[in-house]
């Protein structure tokens, strides 16, 4: 049964869905982009309303956002700027956009940003894989669920939307996410599938046999920069959990 991830972006929101039905509470800046990044203020004003068994997880932006022009080092270091959250949140989640086509390798990057997460620290990093790669200039899914098997911290991938004004199956085949999302589970990777999924969508999405299903959008009162609706959020739960009982009981 697929469990569910609903990004938030602010405290009021963090208390509407506290203790509601929700696996992991995600933290992003949905007007920064995809995975535009909160404010470590924000966050830790965040981490301080959400309660056990709830997981906590950020968005921090694209690696290229994080790069010194000489594609060296980091600015700021990550280490450094969200210092006071490492114990605090469970999973960090990075973009890839434009890196494909960067001189710099996008693998040794985004290794140097995931070793500035303290070794005795229990935040883990999750790989991010847009769907669509080729138009996000970002490595192919086939690609990043291989790092994210060598990458030993890692556990989780999540198949998201860089453009979200297409949803992940639009993006992708049904088929196409089935053997991406199998793949991954064959190296014992959790998945998450995101994007512009729907209520309407979300039969299909859960053919393809995701661990979480997430989002934003889909419980908003407008679009995915608007604020979460509790109506709209009781039903994306109601739907996800019949949807659930749905495949079980076949």
């Amino acid at each position: 049964m697929a469990k569910l991830l609903v990004s938030i972006r602010d405290t009021a929101e963090a208390e509407l869905i506290n203790n509601c039905n929700i696996a992991i509470v995600d933290v992003k800046e949905p007007d920064r982009g995809s995975l535009g990044a909160a404010t470590p203020n924000m966050l830790k004003a965040i981490s301080r309303i959400i309660t056990q068994p709830q997981s906590l997880s950020f968005a921090a932006g694209e690696l290229s956002e994080w790069m010194s022009p000489c594609g060296q080092s980091f600015s700021p270091s990550p280490g450094s700027y969200f210092k006071n959250l490492w114990n605090t949140f469970d999973f960090i989640k990075l973009g890839l956009a434009g890196t494909a086509q960067s001189k710099y390798d996008w693998k040794v990057q985004l290794k140097l940003f995931f070793d500035e997460i303290p070794k005795n620290s229990k935040t883990k990093p999750v790989v991010v894989s847009y769907l669509d790669f080729k138009s996000s200039q970002s490595p192919s899914p086939t690609d990043l669920i291989e790092f994210a098997n060598s990458l030993d911290p890692c556990s989780t991938i999540l198949f998201d939307t860089f453009d979200k004004s297409k949803d992940s199956l639009t993006i992708q085949s049904l088929a196409g996410l089935k053997e991406l999302i199998a793949k991954a589970k064959s190296h014992a990777l959790t998945t998450v599938l995101a994007g512009s999924i729907t209520s309407d969508c979300l039969a299909d999405a859960l053919t393809a046999q995701p661990d979480l299903i997430g989002v934003r959008g889909a419980v908003c009162d407008s679009q995915r920069t608007g604020s979460i609706a509790p109506e709209r959020l009781s039903e994306f739960v109601r739907v996800l959990q019949q949807a659930n009982r749905n495949r079980t009981s076949k």
